[in-house]
């Protein structure tokens, strides 16, 4: 019976919450989940994801010093920057103090090095820092902002993009994780036409059901 329990997944902690509603961390394959709006938010192929992501990076652009992460989640992306660029400074930004509370519980995000978490709104947070005259410059934003199914307008918007563009450092990069499948297909066709309009070269990289797609500076 242990064996099914662990075969077949089951959830081990719940949370329902005002921004990201019902929140589950479940088991499967002895290996924890985190589900937003019935879809996989950390663990499993996400992990995968960021792990082709950041191991293409580093083929391109070998000097990386200063992370941005907008949606944290479990911090999938922030193990395998660590991995990779191991000496890189990290800000993580997750809106939900929850969602990391489950990180660390259930994740291990803890034990990520140079890794700074703030719970705030990632628009907010670019609004706030723009207006800095010193601001920090970025080698790396990574965005990976869902609810569910669903990215914040807030991440879709030019002002969003210029913001983006603002804190880039020279030669920067922003890798947005952007669903690929069904009617996903054709937002990421419109969005991939306004990033073109604002960065100077955009690069795409496919995964099982998602389309990474890099914005350069």
């Amino acid at each position: 019976m242990k064996f099914l329990k662990n075969l077949f997944p089951h959830l081990i902690k719940d949370y329902h919450l005002p921004i990201n509603g019902l929140i589950e961390v479940v088991m499967a394959l002895n290996r924890p989940r985190l589900m937003i709006g019935g879809m996989i938010q950390s663990g499993g192929l996400v992990r995968a994801i960021w792990e082709k992501a950041l191991k293409n990076l580093k083929n391109i652009q070998k000097k990386i010093d200063n992370v941005l992460i907008i949606g944290l989640g479990c911090g999938d992306c922030a193990f395998e920057v660590q991995k990779y660029y191991p000496e890189a400074q990290m800000k993580g930004l997750e809106i939900d103090d929850k969602v990391v509370e489950a990180a660390q519980c259930y994740f291990n995000l803890a034990t990520v090095k140079n890794l700074k978490i703030s719970i705030e709104d990632g628009a907010k947070y670019l609004t706030k820092i723009v207006k800095q005259k010193n601001k920090i410059k970025f080698d790396l934003v990574i965005i990976d902002a869902y609810l569910g199914k669903t990215m914040p307008k807030n991440f879709r918007t030019k002002i969003f993009f210029t913001q983006l563009k603002k804190i880039l450092a020279t030669n920067g990069v922003v890798i947005y994780n952007h669903l690929f499948f069904g009617e996903h297909k054709n937002q990421a066709k419109i969005f991939i036409k306004e990033l073109e309009n604002i960065f100077r070269k955009i690069t795409l990289l496919r995964t099982a059901s998602n389309l990474l797609i890099f914005g350069w500076q």
